[in-house]
């Protein structure tokens, strides 16, 4: 580390983020931290660059008739939209097609190939896509030249098409293989830019780095490089139609970033596919005109709101499931519903994983046919999974994090026992528990702009790059409460060495203010950030995790009535929000119970079902639901915890 600090002149903070980074050299982490575009590896390195390069130009000075046959999400979006751009800048006039997501599905199909063929196609080259596609390659070969561009893991059987591009192919002698299928296209791009302008190619970078980012490949070496690029072509307004999609999702040259593009302007274009028609991404990263753009742009801001209302939908009904069938603790999860929208399947899966923390799909069957999406989490190769289960699906395909599949829906359950006995030979326990890695161990005093801005040069962060994450320990905690218009999260202010107070914010941490009290001493790990208010700038912490140390707690059944009958006396019966309740129950028993005594006794009500939470236009709220039988205090493990029996 020393090494690190010395020769780069960093602080041992972001020299300890590069270690655990596995960026151990001098030269590494230079080229980590400093290295351009320029510093990417030759694309002729890639199998089958060369007779991609010679046949796509030969089709250019012929003016053949080139489709580019892309996918439906963002990745495949931004590859058509960025080889659409070039060929059309090298000379050419191509045309692109991208299937209807829930009429024809992934990829290649032959009702799609059969109208190409019918319609005179010289030239099909794929992205995002078709790597899997072995036999309707085979079948429309000799109809038309087919170049395949992929990144998606190659099967045994590749297809005999006239190029195939995928830096995974197991005898590809390109160094980097996590590219997305927009960094492929790029690639290939590069390549043609070179052979037939003899210069390199410097444009496109922000329409390659909006794919890379929004398909969740790791942001290492290329990737970086690309993302790099491109944010600064963001920043620069190259391209009108994602600038009118970067303007409505409220993102301007000093608020862009990966992380940022990820979660707002990526599931927009992402919109198209899932819920209407991806060629609306791809016309609106082919617009020139300002006004139209934003128009298109508002209109996918529109489509994205509808599918939120969706996958939201299916997302409960989901849950819903799992758990009144009690399998909750699989070591995968599988919900299915008929006709859920197959556009919104995957993200209803990463709600499962959120929710669990364990792998997930989301099946939506129609005649019979299942159509499934699938994530995962660290340990559980997906892509492997499928493969153990593969005699019992029509099709499969994706990465160990992320895969689709289709089956019979008379097969689900098996296929549900099948996963469930990989997950057994490859899981532990443990391997069920989030984990939330520490990159250091910080004081009040180490916390300031300075080290924000010097861990800037992280960026861009994504997967394989995650933002670093800190801790320290026994803060007391000065104020908690939640915020938002729904009062989900939480703003926390700390004191930490005794002197230093910082502020800090929680998204999606409203249940904290159930068990923290003002007062209490906590330990927290959290991601640093400038906050700019008011003309001031000052450090955030973004809370990943609090930890409140044990608390002596004592429960009985005297304690648990009085308890009971005062929260009666309190809650009405529409209900009153979590916070209120809160005061008002430690206001009225203070001098009896200290107040984590009655928060426990709060928990031990939720957990037995006499006190239940709705949603209250002030935020989370308690209410009594109506009961029938008796509840049994033995029935909550927290009573069975803090209770003496």
């Amino acid at each position: 580390m020393q090494k690190l600090i010395q020769q780069l002149h960093i602080s041992e903070f972001l020299a300890k983020v590069l270690l655990n980074r596995n960026i151990s050299s001098t030269e590494e982490a230079r080229r980590f931290l400093y290295d351009a575009l320029s510093g990417g590896y030759d694309p002729f390195l890639m199998k089958d660059m060369d007779k991609a390069v010679k046949r796509i130009s030969k089709s250019i000075d012929a003016g053949e008739n080139i489709i580019i046959y892309g996918d439906y999400d963002v990745d495949g979006i931004t590859s058509t939209s960025l080889l659409y751009m070039v060929l059309t800048d090298l000379g050419a006039t191509p045309s692109f097609y991208i299937p209807e997501r829930q009429n024809e599905g992934y990829g290649l199909n032959e009702e799609a190939l059969h109208r190409l063929a019918a319609q005179q196609t010289d030239l099909v080259i794929t992205v995002d896509c078709g790597i899997s596609s072995y036999e309707l390659v085979e079948e429309y070969k000799t109809k038309m030249d087919i170049i395949v561009t992929d990144h998606h893991e190659p099967p045994s059987q590749i297809p005999d098409a006239y190029a195939v591009l995928n830096p995974k192919q197991k005898d590809c002698a390109y160094p980097f293989k996590e590219l997305a299928g927009a960094g492929v296209a790029y690639k290939l791009c590069q390549a043609l830019w070179t052979y037939r302008k003899k210069e390199s190619l410097t444009a496109y970078t922000e329409i390659a780095a909006l794919g890379t980012i929004a398909d969740l490949v790791p942001l290492r070496d290329e990737n970086r490089l690309l993302v790099q690029s491109g944010l600064k072509k963001m920043k620069e307004g190259c391209n009108t139609g994602l600038q009118a999609l970067l303007e409505v999702s409220a993102l301007d040259k000093h608020t862009i970033s990966a992380g940022r593009i990820a979660f707002t302007a990526a599931p927009r274009l992402n919109a198209a596919g899932r819920i209407s028609h991806a060629e609306q991404g791809v016309r609106l990263l082919l617009e020139s005109n300002g006004e139209k753009a934003k128009h298109m742009a508002h209109a996918l801001s529109e489509l994205n709101r509808q599918r939120q209302e969706i996958e939201h939908t299916i997302a409960e009904q989901a849950i819903e499931q799992i758990e009144k069938e009690d399998r909750e603790r699989d070591g995968v999860l599988v919900a299915f519903g008929t006709e859920w929208h197959v556009g919104v399947i995957g993200i209803a899966a990463s709600r499962l994983v959120e929710k669990y923390y364990r792998p997930a799909l989301v099946i939506s069957v129609h005649d019979g046919i299942g159509k499934g999406s699938c994530r995962s989490i660290a340990g559980f190769n997906m892509y492997e999974a499928l493969q153990y289960a593969d005699d019992l699906l029509l099709q499969y395909g994706g990465h160990p994090m992320a895969a689709g599949f289709s089956i019979q829906a008379d097969k689900i359950d098996a296929f549900r026992q099948r996963l469930n006995e990989y997950a057994t030979k490859t899981m532990h326990q443990e391997d069920y528990i989030s984990v939330v890695m520490i990159d250091a161990m910080l004081r009040g005093t180490d916390i300031s702009l300075d080290l924000i801005r010097e861990l800037s040069c992280m960026e861009p962060y994504g997967m394989g790059n995650s933002r670093p994450v800190f801790s320290m320990s026994k803060c007391r905690v000065e104020e908690i409460r939640p915020i938002g218009k729904d009062k989900n999260h939480i703003r926390l202010t700390l004191t930490c060495d005794g002197v230093h107070k910082i502020h800090g914010v929680g998204w999606s941490m409203a249940s904290l203010c159930e068990s923290i009290l003002e007062g209490d001493l906590v330990d927290v790990a959290f991601q640093l950030e400038r906050n700019d208010f008011n003309g001031m700038s000052f450090p955030q912490l973004i809370l990943q995790d609090v930890h409140l140390p044990e608390q002596v707690i004592h429960l009985d059944r005297t304690r648990m009535i009085d308890i009971y009958l005062t929260l009666k006396k309190i809650i009405p019966e529409w209900g009153m929000p979590i916070w209120q309740t809160q005061q008002r129950i430690i206001a009225a028993k203070s001098d009896t119970y200290t107040a984590h005594d009655i928060y426990a006794a709060i928990q031990v009500l939720k957990e037995i079902g006499v006190l239940r939470i709705c949603q209250h236009a002030d935020g989370p709220a308690y209410y009594f639901p109506i009961l029938s039988g008796k509840m049994c205090l033995d029935m909550s493990e927290t009573y069975q915890k803090y209770s003496q029996h």
